[in-house]
């Protein structure tokens, strides 16, 4: 789920709130990004990890954002989406993939504090093994506390439906997770995170996987519209089949921009 620019609208929507008239506005976001990945191949930790292998990958990211009052208070807004993303590894180029996400969502201000958004998305993923290559539908709903001027909580709930040309890859997945954000300097932006996710596939013998992650996130504007990221996840996950389980740790840094 790092393909989301909601955070960046979000800042958005309280920055046009804050401006003046109500009106439609239209931005443009780009990033790039170098991840290292210490278990690129999911090998369990047990009985060793001997056979565990790391990789660098690029993921790049392109998306144009719609977002409109829909009301003269400009508490509530129609936000449409499209955005594509690519990751390209080093060594094991097997994993290369692409994704055409779009989306369209209602966000609502529910108090001076707490504020919603629910979302709908479509998507097509390719990759190098023509059986993953999917398709698939999603939604996610938000809810965000602000605690105070530069500290908020936000709780997200996310479900996706994939199915894949080889049945066995096909999945529904479910996500629970909670971020802290936080602005320490005017320019630096601070986020904690943790969520759980569930896959349900559909193959011959039931197969279930599940993934714990911790992740902290900081970025830095550079610019009027350039911004600095850095970033670190911890994984655990684990299935149904006894042996599986396995961890992995992903450091980033990257850049973005957003007019």
């Amino acid at each position: 789920m790092r393909f989301n620019s909601i955070p960046a609208v979000t800042m958005a929507l309280a920055l046009v709130a804050l401006a003046g008239p109500a009106r439609a506005e239209v931005t443009l976001n780009a990033g790039a990004r170098l991840s290292h990945d210490n278990n690129v191949n999911g090998s369990p930790d047990t009985p060793s990890k001997d056979n565990q292998r790391s990789d660098y990958y690029l993921s790049l990211s392109t998306a144009a954002v719609y977002f409109t009052p829909l009301d003269a208070a400009q508490t509530r807004y129609f936000i449409g989406q499209i955005g594509a993303l690519s990751s390209t590894y080093n060594q094991f180029d097997n994993l290369d993939s692409s994704a055409l996400v779009t989306s369209a969502g209602l966000y609502q201000q529910l108090s001076p504090t707490w504020s919603g958004q629910i979302t709908g998305r479509g998507f097509i993923r390719n990759t190098k093994q023509d059986d993953r290559d999917s398709d698939g539908l999603g939604g996610t709903l938000e809810i965000k506390k602000q605690l105070s001027q530069t500290l908020w909580i936000k709780g997200v709930v996310d479900y996706e439906d994939s199915k894949a040309n080889l049945t066995t890859f096909s999945y529904t997945g479910k996500t629970y997770g909670v971020n802290l954000g936080y602005l320490p300097l005017k320019d630096t932006f601070v986020n904690l995170g943790y969520s759980y996710s569930k896959r349900d596939f559909e193959s011959a013998t039931p197969f279930v996987s599940k993934s714990k992650t911790l992740f902290a996130e900081v970025s830095q504007r550079l610019a009027k519209n350039w911004y600095l990221n850095f970033g670190y996840a911890h994984g655990d996950n684990d299935s149904n089949f006894a042996g599986t389980a396995y961890t992995n740790h992903i450091v980033s840094a990257g850049v973005s921009i957003s007019y």
